[in-house]
């Protein structure tokens, strides 16, 4: 495989619209898919439609087309109300379509040396962790070699319940690691796979890997955020990525691609 597209947060909007015409190229999608910005204009059907379209693209390309699970996402798969900009209204309709296609959506996906995951393994989490499996005397590190299996092994027993199974007073979460909510974002430590801020505590792993992520919105529509080995993508466009080269730009599937590409060469940050 060489070249692929990706979709970043969707929430509702209708930048990556043109994808669903895509026939040839793999499409990886970063989650997210649910829970409206209000001031962007989109609504709770907005975001349903397209989770809809979405599984229905997915269903027409199965090998080609990868749904990761995002943190806004959690809250729906796993019964509870937690960080959502979500009705409740829609809550069971949204339950419902991810618990019975839940087999179409991972927690990661590897290809080649570049990892895909919603919100990137920041080495602040990583060094965190094996600090603990340390103390704890386990006969395990979390490295590059055993990233994948460690989120996909975690994921798989949350899947397990089908509500969350510890309730906190201000907020709910799930038993496992990969779901930690960072400081940044309101919680404690660093944040896993699904939560970690690109910003404020992102920080680039030591390893060999390439990764590409979502989560962290940026302010300039199609920009590409980088460090190190690592790209944050969650700036509404659709972006192309080589897995040979790692060469990654603004794709032209993405909504007003003219007028983006314009603005991103005359913005400065």
């Amino acid at each position: 495989m060489s070249k692929l597209l990706i979709v970043p947060d969707e929430h509702g909007r209708s930048f990556f619209h043109k994808i669903f015409e895509e026939k040839e190229l793999p499409v990886i999608f970063l989650g997210d898919y649910t829970c409206p910005y209000w001031h962007e204009g989109f609504t709770d059907i907005d975001c349903l439609n397209n989770l809809k379209r979405t599984i229905q693209y997915k269903m027409r390309r199965p090998k080609d087309v990868t749904l990761l699970i995002g943190n806004h996402c959690t809250s729906f798969i796993w019964s509870y109300m937690g960080f959502e900009r979500t009705n409740y209204e829609y809550y069971k309709e949204l339950h419902d379509i991810y618990r019975n296609n839940i087999k179409l959506f991972e927690p990661c996906k590897l290809i080649g040396d570049t990892l895909f995951t919603h919100a990137g393994i920041s080495n602040n989490w990583l060094y965190n962790m094996n600090c603990r499996f340390k103390e704890e005397e386990r006969n395990f590190e979390l490295n590059e070699k055993t990233i994948v299996p460690y989120i996909e092994n975690e994921y798989f027993l949350e899947l397990q319940h089908d509500k969350v199974p510890n309730r906190h007073i201000s907020y709910s979460s799930l038993n496992s690691d990969i779901f930690n909510i960072g400081w940044s974002r309101g919680g404690g430590g660093y944040g896993g796979p699904f939560w970690s801020d690109f910003n404020d505590e992102f920080t680039n792993p030591d390893w060999n890997l390439w990764q590409i992520f979502g989560h962290t919105q940026a302010k300039q529509t199609g920009i590409i955020r980088q460090k190190g080995q690592s790209f944050c993508l969650d700036s509404r466009a659709v972006f192309e990525y080589d897995t040979d080269t790692h060469d990654i730009k603004l794709s032209e599937l993405t909504e007003n691609y003219e007028e983006v590409k314009a603005n991103l060469i005359n913005y400065e940050e």
